[in-house]
């Protein structure tokens, strides 16, 4: 008599919050790109949009950790690792926009403008 093992699809373990929040990650970063670019071009009004990446980046994050925590089996942590590089990137960008546009001095000075 000869039994077959039922064969685990690689898949079926992978969440789609981890998913989802790697595309998250993925779309704050292209968004606070078009907004550097934008200010870039000489386009300021652009950095009031700051806000963006750093909600898309804090909510991919929630989504990445949840999702790695929840339903996340085996040894394959790259999706993982991707994703909350993603929206730390994000939320760095955020940061460095919103401080810009809100006038903060970031690197030292000798004197204010």
């Amino acid at each position: 008599m000869t039994e077959t093992l039922p064969l685990e699809n690689p898949d079926d373990r992978k969440s789609p919050l981890l998913y989802f929040g790697g595309v998250l990650g993925l779309s704050a970063c292209g968004i606070g790109m078009a907004i550097f670019v934008l200010g870039c071009m000489g386009l300021n009004f652009g950095f009031a949009l700051w806000w963006v990446p750093i909600l898309m980046g804090a909510v991919g994050m929630v989504a990445t950790i949840l999702g790695g925590v929840l339903a996340h089996g085996g040894v394959e942590h790259t999706p993982i690792v991707a994703g909350l590089f993603c929206n730390l990137f994000a939320l760095v960008g955020g940061l460095l926009e919103c401080a810009y546009w809100k006038g903060w001095d970031i690197l030292y000075r000798p004197h204010s403008l």
